[in-house]
């Protein structure tokens, strides 16, 4: 893409990004540009591959991964149970994988609790990607001993989120996720709605145009004073709210905070009456054990009612014109330095109902091909155990699932799990055999971004010189 195409294409979606939506009360010389730049400066993203969404499920903490894929064969078993000791899942809790696509001997399982993830790798819809971690360049395990142009802060909780989400530390201003934004809202005919967390504030969704557009567990969430009723005892506040915000005044700071406050009344009146017919088959009430004990059920979890609105949000996205959308869920508790083995069952019970619900929900709308779902999390966790759990660790195992997912296979080489390989950076601390920014990549290809476009999305892509891992 040339400079000046690009800078167009930024501008339309900036002017976009301020007003959140290309109508619905906007002047129609605004809207008529929001539509010049979907067509006259469209990106390669949406030529000819009809809708694509991408959705991240981050796992906060530190997901302990070496236990969700474990290698079975009796000399990797042995291996894995002798370096984990009482972090070791019984060959009986274990169902082998039937292909992995690894070296030849080496066969790998899955833990009863993710049942309903392996059904998916089974059918082809879901595959492992090994060993994925932050990496500025291709780092072997002497660059680490020499401290040879490492992440910084490694193995640090905040640090470490942050670089997966942004290629950079903490305090990064922009994620991988709204840096597509930015690029591919031109596509929509709602920006506004390009990059969507359903968790909250979330670095990764944060781009230089594109404004993460957050929502609550049962849609868009309507601003008090707006709302009907009353507000401190006054019947009239919305409607003087209603009247004032196009008329904010000479004072920027107030004529930025009325622009904002419009955008959000704006964004919400036109996504609730979408989500008003965008249903979603209701999520089952699966009972799920929880380590102190409890039950509750599939329905009550808050990563699976996420995972909803995200399927609500995506199918209202087929009436409301969009193209390309990038999505946030996340769910805490895999910081497991203690008892372990008594919550690890009920945290993988959560994800892996909670993804079975959500790929069903795309399959039943006849979008599994057109969605992909992938994992990250801080950092993966040490192969050894202090006792009653691990510590931080650094390359973790992921999963990336979709209709469009070369599924039913290990992705990258599957480190040996032991210690005193040429992976094991420390206490079993593996150093990544394939890059956040390879990761990324590979689904950022499959959005439609050109190799110019990855550049801008992902800065480090050009220290690394291979397509990286391929599983799209």
């Amino acid at each position: 893409m040339s400079t000046s195409r690009r800078q167009f294409l930024r501008a339309a979606s900036a002017l976009g990004a301020a007003t959140g939506i290309a109508d619905v009360s906007l002047p129609a010389g605004l809207a008529g540009l929001a539509a010049l730049a979907a067509q006259k400066t469209a990106v390669a993203a949406t030529t000819g591959n009809g809708y694509r969404a991408l959705v991240c499920l981050y796992m906060n903490g530190g997901n302990d991964s070496h236990n969700w894929v474990v290698p079975t064969d009796s000399t990797g078993y042995a291996e894995y149970a002798a370096v984990r000791r009482e972090l070791a899942w019984a060959p009986t809790d274990l169902r082998t994988l039937s292909q992995t696509g690894q070296a030849s001997g080496r066969t790998f399982g899955m833990p009863t609790a993710l049942d309903p993830m392996r059904r998916w790798y089974e059918a082809g819809q879901m595959a492992v990607v090994a060993n994925v971690g932050t990496l500025l360049r291709p780092t072997t395990k002497a660059d680490f001993q020499a401290d040879l142009s490492l992440p910084a802060k490694l193995f640090s909780h905040n640090d470490q989120a942050s670089t997966w989400q942004s290629l950079l530390p903490e305090g990064a201003p922009s994620g991988w996720g709204g840096r597509m934004g930015d690029i591919l809202m031109s596509a929509n005919r709602y920006p506004v709605f390009t990059a969507v967390s359903a968790s909250g504030n979330a670095v990764f969704l944060s781009g230089s145009s594109a404004v993460q557009y957050q929502v609550g567990l049962d849609g868009p969430v309507r601003m008090g004073a707006l709302a009907n009723g009353s507000t401190l005892g006054s019947s009239t506040v919305a409607q003087v709210m209603q009247r004032r915000l196009p008329n904010a005044g000479d004072n920027p700071w107030q004529a930025a905070y009325a622009q904002v406050t419009q955008r959000s009344a704006q964004a919400e009146a036109v996504l609730s009456a979408a989500l008003a017919s965008a249903t979603a088959p209701d999520i089952p009430a699966t009972p799920i054990v929880l380590g102190n004990g409890t039950t509750v059920t599939l329905n009550q979890d808050s990563l699976a009612r996420q995972l909803r609105i995200v399927a609500r949000m995506i199918r209202a996205g087929q009436s409301l014109g969009m193209q390309r959308q990038v999505f946030f869920v996340s769910m805490g508790g895999f910081d497991t330095h203690a008892n372990q083995m008594r919550d690890q069952p009920s945290l993988m019970a959560r994800v892996a109902q909670s993804t079975d619900y959500f790929l069903s929900a795309m399959a039943g709308m006849g979008l599994a091909n057109n969605v992909t779902l992938f994992t990250a999390s801080d950092f993966g966790r040490t192969l050894s155990s202090n006792g009653q759990g691990c510590d931080h660790g650094w390359g973790s195992h992921h999963f990336v699932a979709g209709g469009a997912v070369k599924g039913g296979q290990i992705c990258g080489r599957f480190p040996v799990t032991a210690l005193g390989t040429a992976d094991d950076v420390g206490s079993g601390r593996l150093l990544p055999g394939s890059s956040v920014t390879e990761y990324a990549a590979t689904m950022g290809r499959w959005m439609g971004l050109s190799s110019t476009e990855l550049s801008y999305v992902l800065p480090t892509l050009g220290n690394f010189s291979g397509a990286g891992t391929q599983f799209l």
